[in-house]
């Protein structure tokens, strides 16, 4: 072990309630070359003490019918079979409210009893083409073994630090990660790593400096990617309430034995795409725990190891300021937040980068060599696999449980 590391995580903007999460910062042994020389850093949470489980929050399914019918006439044949209303969304409406294409969304779904609506529908209407699955969300859900707040606020904080889909959910500011304060209503969402509209210059010493960091509550939920965004979008939660409707004023509050935190993945039509869901009638052979490495990846952030100071040159002084500015970054925006700042520090490099051309070029000495450190596909990050593990487990169990459904 090299260094240790404190994270005060606090419950809301009044400071309330404090947890303290530690990490540990230690060598990184048998790396890559991409890695070498660096350390890592761990938090100190025993993942074994959560129960772990998955399971579909929603499910959008379209059709298209052999004859148009009006929508109501769906919802009585869906509600006489299961009670419910679901309410199909007509696609292409024409003459007396009437159409053929339907998306239908259901909540909470028993993949046997939505088998048997589509079976029905066809039966009485006749299919153009198979349902096709254009939209799910998938929840993965921890509940401590021993019910607590601090264990939920523990584990918060390292989902939202440990958290990494892919860069490419950092192109745009409206993409990055961003916390909503809890139940409170009225509170607009904050940007984890702070964002300086309309003005350049403070907006990129805001992405490369941890000052004005944001650091998300445990009381909060914490969005990545953009709401509807066709491919994926996701949030984080510590779930203490269910059922909330905000226009009714009506919510379920949880006991403490079904308080977890969540993580989801809201798949749109690109992203069923990209994860190999088609048709309905072929989602119990779908193999859920593939999800993981697309939608549900985490990974720990290294640094440059301390360099010794020196009498004769105050580089190595230098670089630790700067690597200890990159640890702070992590502690309080996590992994994504050490990335935008990696994307700010490589927009500065190319800017910067014909003038530190010409000026080697009038002194004819040659451009340093770009360091290869750091720029595999992951660049300083490695997978965080006990976390990747307890979630791919957790996948397994609902791609069983959904096999059986959709067999009964």
């Amino acid at each position: 072990m090299i260094a240790t590391h404190t994270v005060i995580l606090h419950r809301d903007r009044e400071l309330r309630d404090p947890v303290t999460l530690e990490y540990v910062e230690e060598t990184l042994r048998g790396s890559q070359r991409r890695l070498l020389g660096r350390t890592v850093v761990r938090p100190l949470i025993e993942l074994g003490a959560y129960r772990w489980a998955s399971v579909v929050d929603w499910i959008d399914v379209e059709f298209e019918l052999g004859r148009p019918s009006q929508h109501w006439h769906l919802n009585d044949r869906i509600e006489a079979l299961t009670g419910r209303k679901e309410y199909p969304e007509a696609l292409d409406v024409g003459p007396g409210g009437t159409a053929t294409r339907y998306r239908l969304r259901v909540q909470e779904p028993d993949f046997g009893q939505l088998r048997g609506v589509l079976t029905d529908i066809r039966s009485e209407y006749g299919f153009a083409a198979p349902a096709l699955v254009v939209g799910i969300e998938v929840c993965i859900d921890a509940y401590p073994l021993r019910p607590s707040e601090e264990a939920r606020a523990r584990l918060h904080g390292v989902l939202v630090r440990h958290f990494f889909p892919t860069t490419s959910f950092l192109k745009e500011p409206e993409q990055w990660p961003r916390a909503f304060p809890g139940r409170r209503r009225g509170r607009k969402i904050d940007y984890i790593v702070a964002r300086r509209e309309g003005d350049p210059e403070g907006d990129f010493m805001a992405r490369m400096t941890p000052g004005h960091d944001r650091p998300p509550f445990y009381d909060a939920t914490v969005y990545v990617g953009r709401k509807d965004d066709p491919l994926a979008s996701w949030r984080i939660q510590n779930k203490v309430i269910d059922k909330q409707n905000l226009k009714a004023g009506t919510q379920q509050i949880l006991s403490e034995a079904e308080k977890r935190i969540r993580i989801e993945v809201s798949l749109g039509p690109e992203g069923c795409r990209k994860a190999g869901l088609g048709t309905f009638d072929a989602l119990g052979a779908f193999r859920f725990t593939r999800m993981q490495k697309m939608f549900f990846q985490f990974m720990k952030p290294t640094f440059a190891a301390k360099r010794i100071k020196s009498r004769e040159t105050f580089m190595p002084a230098i670089r630790n300021a700067v690597d200890d500015l990159g640890r702070q970054r992590f502690l309080n925006a996590g992994v994504l937040g050490v990335q935008i700042r990696e994307d700010a520090r490589d927009e500065m490099a190319r800017l910067h980068r014909p003038r530190l051309r010409n000026w080697h070029l009038k002194r004819g000495s040659g451009i340093p060599g770009r360091s290869r450190t750091g720029a595999g596909a992951y660049g300083r990050l490695v997978a965080y696999q006990e976390l990747a593990r307890a979630v791919e487990r957790a996948l397994a169990g609902l791609q069983r449980r959904i096999e059986a459904e959709m067999k009964r």
